[in-house]
């Protein structure tokens, strides 16, 4: 299946790939897509993203979109700031989403802190409102406060 995928997406064959990703779950198409993406070092399967994006705006998108700029795609300029634009759009669709909070704070952890630390801390205050014993919002209280 999933040198399928890699060749639809390859050959601009989107229809094909949407068709081959319909009934996948989202961890399995963030799964398939990072894969190829590591693998081949290729833009395309964010072009991929955005064109889900355009039928269909959803956080899920928006997120899966981040994570590809944000790591097998993070060598090239401006990505971690298109994925930090993805990242807040997830979360402003999906603002109960704790995972994409979660994910939102990476941003403030990275060299050029496109997350500010008040903004942090902000986030993680709202994490901890739904869910107080989160792991990544008390780590990074705790960083933050020293």
């Amino acid at each position: 299946m999933i040198k399928k995928l890699e060749n639809a997406i390859k050959f601009y064959n989107f229809s094909e790939a949407k068709f081959l990703v319909k009934d996948k779950t989202e961890e399995e198409l963030e799964g398939y897509l990072l894969e190829l993406a590591f693998e081949n070092q290729s833009i395309l399967y964010y072009t991929f993203v955005n064109d889900l994006i355009k039928n269909e705006e959803n956080a899920t998108y928006h997120y899966l979109a981040s994570i590809l700029l944000s790591q097998p795609l993070c060598h090239i300029d401006g990505a971690y700031q298109a994925a930090y634009f993805h990242a807040k759009r997830a979360v402003e669709l999906d603002g109960g989403n704790i995972g994409y909070k979660e994910y939102l704070l990476f941003f403030n952890s990275i060299p050029d802190r496109l997350l500010t630390d008040e903004e942090a801390k902000s986030l993680a205050h709202t994490i901890l409102e739904t869910s107080p014993i989160n792991e990544t919002a008390v780590s990074l209280l705790k960083d933050l406060n020293q």
